[in-house]
């Protein structure tokens, strides 16, 4: 009686590899089969590429702008994104809100507070420009009475040298302000700008005429500072 485990057919196989590795350890040489593998993938991978290049080509030749590198394809994507999103937007319109709802409400309340501020605004830049004016007007009051000094200087000839550089740069600076300085000989009287301090008839006259400035009258914009106080030629009748 022979045992089973002595039977030889009944053995399992024993544990087999295949050596893959492409260089031959033996002999220190690339096997064939590694180049004909490597060969093959090269062929395939060259065959893609040579089909997209065709297919580049073909696109070419039929005036189609293909782009290859990356950031300008994606600009595109994102380029087409936004114009959908756009076109998506304005084929929508915002639906008026029911009369009476609660929507209706709130947007007639909104409409109120933007026509109420707009208001205050308003009445915000005439409150500003308003005291812009009063305190020019104020400034120029103080100065008057030191410019009547300086204009009867200047009659007399007392204003030369460094002195007249410093008036006359004094008035331009009045000017820049928006402030004028009237009332010459032969003005038409006006009693809105003129102050009439002496009258006389006289036959060279038609009308109320200006004949002696005592005092020029100052004015910023439409409102008179000071009157201009002036002599006054009335006609005879």
């Amino acid at each position: 009686m022979t045992a089973e485990g002595n039977d030889p057919s009944s053995e399992e196989p024993g544990f087999t590899f295949s050596d893959k590795r492409r260089i031959d350890p033996d002999t220190g040489e690339i096997r064939p089969e590694a180049d004909e593998q490597s060969a093959s993938a090269e062929v395939g991978g060259t065959g893609d590429a040579q089909g997209a290049d065709e297919n580049l080509a073909d696109a070419s030749d039929l005036g189609v702008d293909i782009p290859t590198d990356a950031s300008t394809l994606n600009d595109t994507a994102v380029n087409d994104a936004e114009l959908n999103d756009a076109e998506a937007a304005q084929g929508e319109e915002a639906p008026e809100p029911a009369p009476g709802s609660e929507a209706a409400a709130h947007l007639a309340d909104l409409q109120r507070i933007n026509a109420e501020y707009a208001a205050y605004r308003m009445r915000a830049d005439r409150e500003r420009e308003r005291a812009a004016t009063g305190g020019t007007i104020k400034a120029v009051e103080a100065l008057i009475p030191v410019l009547d000094e300086v204009r009867l200087a200047q009659e007399n000839g007392d204003v030369t040298g460094p002195f007249e550089t410093h008036v006359n740069k004094l008035v331009e600076s009045l000017n820049k302000l928006g402030v004028e300085q009237y009332g010459e000989v032969g003005d038409e009287f006006d009693p809105q700008l003129h102050e009439a301090l002496m009258q006389q008839p006289s036959d060279d006259v038609e009308s109320p005429t200006v004949f002696l400035v005592m005092q020029p009258g100052y004015r910023f914009g439409d409102r008179v500072i000071r009157a201009a106080r002036v002599g006054v030629q009335q006609p005879e009748d």
